[in-house]
């Protein structure tokens, strides 16, 4: 076997008895990259691709996916993953996704991660699921997800699905046998009015699995589950739900989803809680081991926000004002937890790609404005700890670009 690489193209070309088998196509748009594989392959087993490549209108949504959805080969030469948050009504608009793109061609940035199932429990554009049509749950924000995801994968930005996975205030009122229920048997709903779905449930995680698929057919390299957990406020006095049962009901679900998006070669990501990384307090009221967890998905990414860790973590009297100190201190405990499990490094276990504060906490009593150089001090403290990818959170999907002109690399001094 032998790679030719050309310009932003990425091809495997297997040498077998004189044939050229094609195995992989990365960030070209799907005419092009077919064009590009036709002309090598002229002559010298074209004939045999184009064969194969029948009944291409049915299968364009897969080809489209398996042309750049593999956790190994994320990107070119496995750059590391520079994202930042976009959300389904950005996405929707065309200008606004072209202005981000114009940023992102000029900046270190190089993935995006767009709302699919987003916090009001709606898919977002047309995707092709009988579970989806029978929930009624669509809600078309991006007219041409497809289209979009070409156009990103043609300016080389891997493009991940934001799935918000059982906090759900739509789904209660057509599937009310899926959601969690409080200690009179009615639909729990928290402190925000938010219902949630019930973890344990199958024919939820069966609807939530096949969302993740639909995410591949649209051509998205990789599906994240948000909100893969129980509410803050779920107390087990009332649901009888202990934190093991928490525990358990998450890890399972999560195991599952895993080996079927494994069969449809899409990767795995998980948001997690950074303070569950050290508190099996917050672990058992949210039901994530991040240890575990670890090993049933392709990237972990914790959201260390500092604004979100209490006064005295780290030992910083308020976190928010020490964003290098705050993003430091989690990601030396999170380098303990994932040995703790894995101490000898011999098991199959996710990178970590964790989440990063882009918004300024201002409801917090105590609290820093958060801009180029606040960003840029947690890019750094993450890269001190040997991790070269990193997201930025901000709802608003304002950034501010200046703080990727060059990104630290890992290993480097402060």
């Amino acid at each position: 076997m032998f790679i030719n690489r050309i310009k932003k193209y990425s091809i495997d070309i297997k040498n077998s008895e004189g044939n050229y088998i094609i195995s992989k196509i990365k960030k070209a748009s799907q005419l092009t990259a077919i064009a590009l594989i036709l002309a090598l392959s002229a002559g010298q087993g074209g004939a045999a691709f184009a064969a194969g490549n029948g009944n291409s209108a049915t299968k364009a949504g897969q080809e489209r996916h398996d042309a750049s959805a593999s956790a190994e080969n994320e990107n070119d030469d496995n750059k590391p993953i520079h994202g930042i948050y976009v959300s389904a009504y950005v996405a929707g608009s065309t200008s606004m996704m072209d202005e981000i793109i114009e940023h992102i061609d000029k900046c270190d940035i190089n993935a995006v991660v767009i709302d699919v199932k987003n916090d009001e429990g709606n898919i977002v554009f047309d995707m092709d699921s009988p579970l989806v049509d029978e929930a009624g749950s669509e809600n078309i924000l991006v007219r041409d997800m497809p289209g979009l995801m070409d156009k990103l994968h043609e300016h080389g930005i891997y493009a991940i699905a934001r799935c918000v996975a059982f906090r759900d205030p739509y789904i209660d009122e057509v599937k009310p046998d899926w959601m969690l229920k409080d200690g009179n048997g009615a639909v729990y709903t928290d402190a925000k009015g938010f219902s949630w779905i019930d973890p344990r449930n199958k024919e939820a995680g069966d609807y939530l699995i096949e969302v993740a698929a639909g995410c591949g057919k649209a051509g998205f390299d990789e599906v994240q589950f948000d909100y893969v957990r129980y509410p803050t406020g779920l107390k087990e006095e009332d649901s009888g739900i202990n934190g093991y049962v928490k525990r358990h009901g998450i890890s399972s679900f999560v195991r599952r989803a895993h080996q079927s998006l494994i069969r449809e070669n899409i990767p795995l990501s998980l948001d997690l809680f950074g303070t569950v990384i050290a508190s099996d307090i917050d672990r058992d009221i949210v039901g994530q081991e991040y240890g575990s967890l670890s090993m049933n998905c392709e990237y972990l990414s914790p959201m260390i926000y500092p604004s979100h860790y209490y006064d005295g973590s780290m030992g910083l009297d308020h976190p928010d004002l020490y964003p290098y100190e705050t993003i430091d201190g989690a990601m030396k405990k999170s380098a303990e937890e994932l040995k703790r499990v894995n101490p000898k490094g011999t098991g199959k276990q996710a990178a970590v790609r964790p989440w990063l504060q882009g918004f300024t906490a201002s409801y917090l009593k105590k609290y820093r404005k958060y801009g180029a150089e606040e960003i840029k001090a947690q890019i750094q403290a993450v890269a001190d700890n040997g991790i070269d990818s990193w997201i930025i959170w901000n709802p608003s999907c304002k950034y501010q670009w200046e703080a990727f002109e060059k990104t630290p690399q890992a290993g480097s001094s402060n």
